[in-house]
């Protein structure tokens, strides 16, 4: 029996170029979504080490540090074109664990359907608290 040999261009080559030209577009369009989660996580991730500092001193000193972080990131949040105004940064503290947070919102616009999609996003930094004896 001898079969056919299959044509160079059939409807499974065509489905799978389809499926990356899609792959592709979404890339693309997410891609400032994604930028953006990361660009705020390093800049939480920059400030982890003044909130340890800040973790380890009394009440009234760690007030005002504290307020100084909030005012870098957002600082720092402005200047990497993360503009939100509504952007909420929360801070954990506790003697075993410190951590860092930002909620705040960034868009996806896609042209080919002309909408404009919104992202929710928290990207959050936790490190330990604990103090370290030498």
């Amino acid at each position: 029996m001898k079969y056919k040999k299959p044509r160079t261009f059939n409807w499974v080559s065509f489905l799978m170029l389809l499926g990356l030209g899609l792959i592709a577009y979404l890339l693309v369009y997410l891609w400032p979504v994604y930028r953006a989660s990361s660009r705020v996580k390093g800049i939480l991730w920059d400030h982890i080490p003044a909130l340890y500092k800040a973790n380890l001193r009394p009440d009234n000193v760690s007030r005002a540090m504290i307020e100084d972080i909030k005012t870098g990131i957002s600082a720092q949040m402005h200047k990497a074109g993360i503009n939100d105004k509504a952007a909420k940064i929360l801070i954990y503290r506790s003697p075993k664990e410190i951590g860092l947070e930002v909620q705040f919102t960034a868009k996806a616009d896609f042209p080919v359907p002309e909408r404009t999609f919104e992202f929710h996003l928290s990207p959050k930094v936790v490190s330990d608290a604990t103090r370290i004896d030498w």
